[in-house]
């Protein structure tokens, strides 16, 4: 008998996800532990610059010790959310620090105790902005940089949960440094993954009630923007639709994608992208995988949808792509295990055929369980 894991893979290790951290959410209520795990000798802190991640000159993520960012942030949890939002001042520094939670199997270093968890502490720290000049040039001559990875598949996986975790977050919360409702100053609470809006500034209220702090309102969770990744399959399941952006390298074809609307099921929205990009119509639709994409903060939902008999007409009711394509299942396969590599980078030399993403992408691996059901 076939298991999950044969017909779909190893959905639940994408990259971007399954790190070593685990997150221990219920942790950031409370500021006593987390001033202890921040001040922690074993607590490490990844620090970034316009969203971009301290580096090693081998490529890796630089972690940092307490003492590192120490007179930078002070303790940020000496004082809980109840005192922080009492004594607000809007025009003083307030370090954007995000509790990423514990390895609690750290193969080295003396853990640190939190109730009934033992484990190294992993923050996330934003270092943009002149508070940070000191800091910065303190690291200058340590080799480390701060390097720009708009989209980066060379981090190792472990690596790429705990970059993806702490680059979603901190760009939340630098959206969100100002309220919605009423244009105030915001508070970053629970361990960077709560904002407030403070009812006071330096104990002087607000000339304009907020909305947010009527009823149980006064708060902003992160967001997640789901968006499915779909291979539409022939009726006869032999052929499946790739599609190829106006932007695209020659050559280059990937999964069809879309954002999920309010109000929409992920099936309906798949057969609604499928339609409005090739003109294509689905019918039976399953979901394969998921995997988190930190450019912000999107969740990407793989989706596989079985063409109705006579719907594989390519019309494009849309202008978004430059092309779409029918490949047999074969010539699938032999792109994915010979020709998959990331499109800003050349062709693999020798490779003749399609060009397809690779595997850390969801595309990749959607089309792989395609063939594990499909291709016999």
């Amino acid at each position: 008998m076939a298991s999950l894991t044969e017909i779909f893979g190893q959905g639940n290790n994408a990259y971007f996800s399954n790190g070593p951290i685990t997150r221990l959410s219920f942790l950031r209520l409370q500021y006593d532990l987390l001033d202890k795990a921040s001040t922690h000798a074993s607590a490490k802190y990844l620090t970034f610059e316009e969203l971009n991640p301290l580096r090693t000159t081998d490529g890796n993520l630089a972690f940092l010790g307490y003492n590192d960012v120490a007179d930078a942030i002070g303790r940020p949890y000496e004082k809980n959310e109840k005192a922080q939002i009492a004594e607000f001042d809007p025009a003083a520094h307030h370090p954007t620090l995000i509790f990423l939670g514990l390895d609690l199997q750290p193969s080295d270093d003396t853990p640190a105790v939190l109730g009934s968890y033992s484990g190294v502490p992993y923050f996330a720290l934003d270092v943009t902005g002149g508070h940070y000049t000191t800091f910065k040039g303190s690291i200058a001559s340590s080799g480390h940089k701060f390097s720009p990875t708009r989209v980066d598949l060379t981090l190792s996986h472990p690596e790429s949960a705990i970059y993806s975790h702490a680059r979603s977050f901190l760009d939340w919360n630098s959206r969100n440094r100002f309220c919605s409702s009423c244009g105030g100053r915001t508070l970053s609470t629970h361990g960077g993954a709560k904002v407030v809006c403070p009812p006071a500034d330096q104990g002087v209220p607000r000339q304009r009630a907020c909305s947010t702090r009527v009823g149980l309102h006064n708060q902003a969770f992160p967001r997640t923007d789901p968006t499915v990744v779909i291979a539409p399959i022939s009726a006869d399941a032999k052929r499946v639709l790739l599609g190829r952006g106006k932007r695209w390298p020659e050559n280059y074809f990937s999964c069809l994608s879309g954002f999920v609307e309010p109000g929409e099921s992920l099936e309906t929205a798949t057969r609604r992208e499928a339609y409005e990009e090739t003109g294509v119509r689905i019918d039976r639709v399953q979901l394969h995988s998921s995997q988190p994409w930190p450019y912000p903060s999107t969740m990407l939902i793989g989706a596989m949808g079985q063409c109705v008999e006579g719907g594989e007409d390519i019309t494009y009711p849309e202008t978004e792509l430059e092309e779409a394509r029918w490949f047999e299942l074969g010539e699938v396969e032999h792109a994915l295990n010979n020709g998959a590599n990331a499109m800003w980078h050349p062709p693999i030399k020798g490779y003749v055929g399609p060009r397809v993403p690779p595997a850390q992408l969801m595309a990749h691996q959607v089309l792989k369980g395609v063939l594990r059901l499909f291709h016999k």
